[in-house]
Parts: C-alpha cells; sequence; structure tokens
C-alpha cells in the first residue's frame, strides 16, 4: 500500500512535471522535480523499491518525452538504486552528504544519458550538459538537503 501512494505521488510529480516546470528554464534548462522526488522516495525506500520507484518514473519520461526508448528507464532505476545504497538507513544521515550524493547521482545520470544518446546518433554539446548537469543536480541537491534536514527536525520533535 505504502509504494501505491508512492506510485501515485511520481505520478503527480511527473504531471506537475510536464504541465508547469518544463516550462519554466534556467540556462536553458528545465528543473527537473520528478528527479528530486525520486531521490527522496529513495531515501526513505528499501534498495528494491527505490529502483522500481525510479523505474517507474523513467517510464513516464520515456513514454511522454524518450526519443530512444529505455534510457530514462534505466537512468531513473540507476538514480533510485545508488541513493538508497547510499543512505544508511541505521544512522542520521547529514543533509550535506545528501544534498552531495544527489548531485554526484544526477551528474552520472546526466553524463550516461548524453553518452547514449551520442551513441543513438542525438546530437550534444558540453554547454548543454554542463547546464543540465548544474540546474538538474543542483536542484536535486536542495530538495534531498531540506527533506534530510527536515526529517531530523521532525525526529527530534517526536522524541521530546
Amino acid at each position: 500500500m505504502e509504494n501505491l501512494k508512492k506510485l501515485a505521488g511520481i505520478y503527480i510529480v511527473f504531471l506537475l512535471q510536464s504541465l508547469i516546470f518544463e516550462n519554466i528554464r534556467i540556462f536553458s534548462c528545465p528543473p527537473d522535480i520528478l528527479i528530486a522526488v525520486v531521490i527522496l522516495l529513495s531515501v526513505s525506500s528499501d534498495i528494491t523499491s527505490a529502483a522500481l520507484l525510479g523505474g517507474f518514473a523513467g517510464l513516464l519520461t520515456d513514454v511522454m518525452y524518450g526519443k530512444v526508448f529505455g534510457i530514462n528507464i534505466l537512468m531513473y532505476m540507476y538514480l533510485g538504486l545508488l541513493v538508497s545504497l547510499a543512505v544508511d538507513k541505521k544512522s542520521d544521515n547529514s543533509p550535506l552528504i545528501m544534498g552531495w550524493i544527489s548531485f554526484v547521482c544526477i551528474a552520472l545520470m546526466e553524463i550516461v544519458v548524453a553518452l547514449l544518446k551520442s551513441m543513438f546518433g542525438y546530437p550534444s554539446s558540453v554547454g548543454f550538459l554542463t547546464a543540465n548537469i548544474f540546474v538538474k543536480g543542483i536542484f536535486g541537491a536542495v530538495f534531498a538537503f531540506l527533506y534530510v534536514l527536515l526529517r531530523e527536525k521532525a525526529e527530534k520533535r517526536r522524541k521530546k
């Protein structure tokens, strides 16, 4: 039941991304809130659930925007998997560490997507790749940082 709620959340965020955030441009790149949500849900999920949630987000992206079907499925799935593996569920994670992990995972994801697209003959530029990494990476890192920070404060209030 918990995973169904998360899947519904991903679908709602995908709709918001498609309708609203796709029209916002920062350095000619739209911020990707779907990446941020996959990261946030992966923090609180086990490895299998995180990979499945990321795969679902990638499937939605591939169906709507994918030029080569399957790239986004793999990339979002691995993003969820890497974030879930990097988070130690037994200890408190530093918000800065979560922000850094998110940024690195997004940067790797964008580099691999650019390489795969270039293999299929789609043009790519280093400037656009850098802007994509910067915009999506910073956006995802800030969301992860804030999520972990707010979760820690909520847990401290519950303990009191």
